[in-house]
């Protein structure tokens, strides 16, 4: 998903590079598939190839980190692949650790913003916290009506083949009009299927939380660990 959003890649890299974070792509000329869309089809065997082939790759690395913004991905991942040695991070949670620990230095800017829980993220993965740390030290985070366990799907749910065009759209209208609720200026979001669902219909700016933190950071004086 992160490969059809380009700017979540390049932003991502480019907070990677201040941090001094040792890192390969390994998406970057196509890569492989996690294996979602197979699991969910019943294509058992198929998804079985992808996992092995993408374990393949990552324990081949040397890498001790596997870092993804996807939060489909993030939770196929972890539930479905066996990766020894090897942490599975989403992104959100690692940008959090880099300004915690210091190796992000970030400049707080007077913009309001609303960040929009993904499905797959907060009741899939229990991630709530990390992604508002890092609003927070960019600026003012305000909250949607409801949020959490209780966020609005964006609508554009690869799982929801019964929904006919009109249906989705009247739900991304609704979790629209639940995150402008406290009239934010910026709706942010963690994950490339949500980015993509919400500009189609949002009156205001919509970004992934790596655009919100790479124009506000810059390199601290921590060091790098791990590759």
């Amino acid at each position: 998903m992160t490969a059809l959003t380009p700017v979540i890649m390049k932003t991502t890299e480019s907070i990677l590079a201040k941090a001094g974070t040792d890192y390969e792509v390994m998406d970057r000329d196509g890569g492989l598939c996690c294996g979602r869309p197979m699991f969910m089809a019943g294509r058992l065997d198929q998804a079985r190839q992808l996992v092995a082939k993408n374990t393949e790759i990552i324990m081949g690395s040397g890498a001790d980190v596997l870092l993804l913004s996807c939060p489909i991905c993030y939770r196929i991942f972890k539930e479905q692949y066996d990766l020894p040695g090897v942490r599975i991070v989403h992104h959100t949670e690692y940008f959090d650790t880099l300004i915690s620990s210091g190796r992000l230095k970030v400049r707080k800017e007077n913009t309001r913003y609303v960040f929009h829980d993904p499905c797959e993220l907060g009741r899939g993965c229990g991630i709530y916290e990390q992604p508002r740390n890092v609003l927070s030290a960019s600026g003012e985070l305000v909250e949607a009506a409801k949020n959490r366990k209780e966020s609005i799907c964006c609508g554009g749910s690869l799982g929801s083949l019964t929904l006919n065009f009109e249906k989705r759209k009247a739900m991304t209208e609704n979790a629209i009009a639940n995150l402008t609720a406290a009239s934010p200026d910026r709706i942010v979001t963690a994950c490339p299927l949500c980015l993509n669902t919400f500009a189609r219909y949002a009156d205001r700016s919509v970004e992934d939380i790596a655009q919100v933190l790479d124009r506000d950071s810059f390199p601290g004086n921590g060091q790098a660990s791990g590759k």
